[in-house]
């Protein structure tokens, strides 16, 4: 983990200076970036976070990551607020990079153990991410801009295709199961549904809690973009819902559910497409880490994830997964 751009004092005042924030007390880096390099600043009392996109983020994206912020935190969505400059802007420009500030929000993440999974999670933390997500999808409702899912289904077989040849050495018969999964979320994709701008990476380090186990929080939007509500949840339920051993946590779900349904009841179209929903999640994340297991350079800052676990998923969703089992 590291700062990719290093700032001193002075450069980080000469910043300040373009917000209407107060001056600079203090500042400090914040290690655990691993795309960006970000720090917390203090000013006037008041804590804010200071970001530098590095080369993983598309600047051409970053509008609309930064204006999905700042439209859900004007709608009281728990969320970095954006802070807008003097000259008018949420995003400005600091040594050929472009930087942001927004503000600071308090919670914590859940810990994670040494091995990525998460033995800490409760029902109640999961009530409150499918709460918190389904107002995100009420308030996004009036987000104009679009960004196309770069990660969606249309791209999972020239994303499998990159890799082919390893993911065969990886484990006998892999790609042909991942390719029959693919074909079948493929025939049975409902573009018609309600689609919104969505999350679509609301993980437990993306979401920080009080001392209650409700959000506080709702970070990372980076790979925010329009597609369909259900996949939303979908990805939380892949998420948040399996325990250490990768065993599916009926209450954990209920609980998700419940959240969710207390502000936006799904239609019975969404729910008889669930198991579609979540198949393709647990595609999406299965693909990505196994890219970045052949592809991540040993001397890279982003942590590899197992594959393993989201084979367990894709399985169980599968050959088990039942929407009525879940409804009733």
């Amino acid at each position: 983990m590291a700062v990719y751009t290093k700032l001193s004092r002075e450069q980080i005042v000469d910043i300040v200076h373009k917000y209407d924030i107060g001056q600079l007390h203090d500042f400090k880096e914040i290690v655990q970036g691993i795309d960006n390099s970000n720090f917390v600043i203090f000013c006037e009392n008041k804590k804010f976070i200071l970001t530098i996109f590095e080369s993983r983020i598309k600047q051409e994206d970053l509008p609309f990551f930064i204006n999905l912020k700042l439209h859900l935190a004007k709608n009281n969505i728990c969320c970095p607020f954006p802070i807008i400059n003097k000259s008018g802007h949420v995003i400005d420009q600091y040594q050929n990079k472009k930087i942001s500030i927004v503000s600071f929000l308090e919670g914590k993440i859940l810990e994670n153990r040494n091995d990525g999974y998460y033995d800490n999670i409760t029902d109640n933390h999961c009530f409150s991410v499918g709460n918190i997500l389904s107002r995100m999808h009420i308030a996004s409702s009036g987000f104009k801009e679009k960004r196309i899912n770069d990660l969606g289904i249309d791209g999972f077989n020239s994303l499998l295709n990159r890799f082919t040849n390893q993911v065969n050495q990886y484990q006998t018969n892999l790609f042909e199961e991942i390719t029959s999964a693919i074909n079948f979320v493929k025939e049975n994709w409902d573009y018609g549904l309600n689609n919104g701008a969505c999350h679509l990476d609301l993980f437990p380090d993306n979401v920080f809690f009080d001392n209650y186990s409700n959000v506080s929080g709702v970070i990372d939007f980076y790979f925010a973009a329009n597609d369909l509500l259900i996949y939303d949840f979908a990805i939380c339920v892949n998420a948040w819902c399996f325990d250490e051993n990768n065993n599916f946590i009926e209450s954990r779900f209920k609980k998700m559910l419940d959240g969710y349904q207390k502000n936006r009841l799904f239609k019975i179209e969404e729910i008889n497409f669930l198991k579609i929903a979540l198949i393709a999640a647990s595609l999406r994340f299965l693909l990505t880490r196994l890219y970045d297991m052949f592809f991540t350079k040993k001397d890279s800052l982003v942590n590899i994830k197992n594959p393993q676990e989201y084979i367990a998923k894709l399985r169980f969703f599968l050959n088990k997964y039942d929407n009525k089992t879940f409804f009733l």
